[in-house]
Formats: structure tokens, C-alpha cells, sequence
């Protein structure tokens, strides 16, 4: 139940950060997935990688859980990212999506059906431009009414980086942007 209140809390916060703040739900600050990250900088020099590549959401649909929020719907679903191009490997994680629909629409209609905002926390592993990597990864966007999302990929711990993403929900899409690998 913590857990649900805390996904709530998220999902609030990314709606009202989108209307109250003129960076909007597409300017992310870094978040912070704890772990042991030094605040020293690497004694190797990390050097920027332009990426740019495609990705598969695998969603597992027998996760889903819809919970009533007024007159929205908070949904939550486990899956998978799968990549290919410059960044390879599997991000494995939770999606929170409100959905501005009833849940009785929401549980009866497709991916894509009604505008909602998202945020997924997944933990990379493969390889960036064939370089070993292992990363926490934040997926957040808007889906609009037929499924378009425009979104972003927020790579931190491990692999840094703000990834533009153009996709299409519960499909996947097209990624584009600088990362560092540490």
C-alpha cells in the first residue's frame, strides 16, 4: 500500500509539475535511485557518445493494476524496454501512467485510447557504442489520444544522460541523444 501512495504521489507530482513550472513534464531534473555514487569525478576521462537507435516496450499485461483517482485513473503495469542501435540491452522496470479517463473506460479500452502522462523507473544492463553498461533509467512522457508519446530517457547512476524519445505506447520507438558511460 506504501508503495501505491508513493507511485500516487509521483504521478501528482509529474501532473502538477507540468502545469506550474515552465519547464513542463519534458524537463526532467536528474533523479536519484541511491546507490553508492561518488561525488568525486572519475580519475578516467568519460567522453560523451551520441546515441541514436530504436527500442521495443515488451509489456507484461498481466501486471496491470487500475486505481480510481477522482475522475482519472491511476494505472500500473511491469515490462521491459528492449534496445537496439547505439545503446543495446534490456531495461526491466514499472510504469505509472495517469490516465485522464474513468478506470471502467481505461480497463475496457487499448493502449492509447486517452491522453495520460507516464513515468517508468527501469534498471539498464548491455552495452553503449559496445561499451559495458549498467544503469538506472526514468522514461517519461505524454501519451496523447492514439497512442503518440514524446518523451524523454533519463540515464543516471552508472550512464548519464537526457535521451529525447519519439514512440508509440505499449510498441516502442526511436531514441536520440549524448550519454556518458562511467
Amino acid at each position: 500500500m506504501k508503495i501505491v501512495r508513493l507511485v500516487s504521489m509521483a504521478a501528482a507530482l509529474l501532473v502538477a509539475s507540468a502545469c506550474g513550472d515552465s519547464r513542463g513534464v519534458f524537463q526532467p531534473t536528474t533523479p536519484s535511485f541511491g546507490g553508492d555514487r561518488s561525488p568525486e569525478p572519475s580519475t578516467s576521462a568519460a567522453q560523451p557518445t551520441q546515441t541514436s537507435g530504436h527500442f521495443e516496450a515488451i509489456v507484461d499485461f498481466s501486471t496491470v493494476t487500475l486505481t480510481s483517482k477522482g475522475g482519472n485513473c491511476l494505472l500500473q503495469i511491469s515490462g521491459r524496454l528492449v534496445f537496439s542501435g547505439t545503446i543495446e540491452g534490456t531495461a526491466t522496470g514499472r510504469t505509472s501512467a495517469l490516465e485522464f479517463a474513468p478506470c471502467e473506460q481505461v480497463a475496457v479500452n487499448p493502449p492509447g485510447t486517452f491522453e495520460d502522462v507516464f513515468k517508468s523507473i527501469a534498471v539498464f544492463d548491455g552495452t553503449v557504442n559496445g561499451q559495458p553498461a549498467h544503469s538506472n533509467l526514468l522514461y517519461m512522457g505524454r501519451v496523447q489520444v492514439g497512442g503518440a508519446i514524446a518523451g524523454r530517457f533519463v540515464f543516471s547512476n552508472g550512464v548519464d544522460g537526457v535521451l529525447d524519445v519519439h514512440a508509440i505506447v505499449a510498441v516502442g520507438g526511436d531514441y536520440r541523444g549524448l550519454v556518458v558511460v562511467r
